[in-house]
């Protein structure tokens, strides 16, 4: 999870659509699909235990239309290859992944009734009908209740844990976005303490000639600036990571839920003591994301960084 410089990534909120808050259907048994427990310990069991207790399904073994179905959204109708059936353990690494990482201190009920009810697992997908190397999927789509989450085979089994943090921060930003754009309270307090121009105006970039060197050479003159700023970092584009526009609202929230949740106790300290604008915007979104996002800030940071974990209550207790 670190470095989600949605740290997601990003993609972060880049994109992504308002949609429908899809609620778990009870109807949906374990043999709509033809779910069994499997053997002890095998993936199927755990796909199994996975559905009985969260309602979701994953899906690898499929009937060739399973999610090429014409719903709310539209015909659905997508280029895909199956899982290899020597690749099989990459599926139990996607659901520890999620169910045991991304989900972690989030409430059960909000992400149950926002994340999707069927995720499907391919080898390798195309965003078209037909096969069309331009329009490969690296991650993932979504369509109504389910996702379908490409690269499941020989590609994951060469990730490194920094594949795996940047595969996670991509879902993780894509969880939050549906978890806040479903949400009927927005965090007004810390939205409005982004930049403003003279006018009062909300600053929509920060010029090169702008910025400034780090004093003590930890980061580059554009993360420096922008987290002097109050941003954690500039809006990337097709130019690189860095740039001079300023992140979205959307993004601006993803960011800062990353930048708390993924970072050791020492760096959230040292930017809390050097920035001064990011702690006082920390500090009005924390009750936001406790109280209306239900998030558990010390379970989710101490789930990222077990090595330097911050204690019980250190989000709460921050002062600007």
């Amino acid at each position: 999870m670190k470095k989600i410089a949605i740290y997601l990534i990003t993609i972060l909120f880049l994109g992504i659509s308002c949609s429908e808050d899809v609620k778990v259907n009870p109807e949906l048994a374990g043999p709509l699909y033809g779910l069994t427990k499997g053997e002890p310990g095998s993936v199927d069991e755990l796909i199994y235990n996975t559905w009985e207790e969260w309602g979701m399904y994953y899906l690898y073994k499929f009937e060739p239309y399973a999610f090429q179905v014409t719903n709310w959204s539209g015909y659905f109708n997508k280029w895909y290859t199956p899982v290899k059936e020597e690749n099989t353990d990459v599926v139990r690494k996607i659901i520890d992944h999620i169910q045991g990482g991304i989900f972690v201190g989030l409430d059960k009920d909000l992400v149950q009734g926002s994340w999707f009810v069927r995720t499907f697992l391919c080898d390798s997908l195309c965003d078209d009908y037909d096969y069309n190397p331009e329009k490969i999927v690296d991650n993932y789509l979504q369509n109504g209740d389910c996702i379908i989450l490409a690269g499941v085979g020989d590609k994951m089994n060469n990730f490194t844990d920094e594949d795996w943090a940047k595969w996670k921060e991509e879902l993780s930003s894509l969880l939050i976005s549906r978890l806040y754009l479903g949400a009927t309270e927005q965090p007004v307090d810390f939205f409005n303490l982004r930049m403003k121009k003279a006018n009062g105006q909300e600053a929509s970039s920060i010029l090169g000639n702008l910025w400034e060197d780090d004093p003590a050479g930890k980061y580059s003159p554009n993360v420096y600036t922008f987290r002097k700023n109050g941003y954690v970092r500039s809006k990337p584009n097709f130019t690189g990571p860095e740039t001079i526009f300023v992140p979205d609202q959307q993004m601006d929230l993803a960011d800062y839920i990353s930048f708390l949740t993924t970072n050791k106790k020492t760096e959230l300290n040292y930017n809390f003591e050097v920035f001064p604008r990011m702690l006082e915007r920390a500090v009005a979104l924390i009750p936001y994301l406790q109280r209306v996002l239900s998030m558990d800030l010390e379970a989710m940071q101490n789930s990222a960084c077990p090595d330097d974990p911050v204690e019980a209550d250190y989000f709460k207790n921050l002062k600007k």
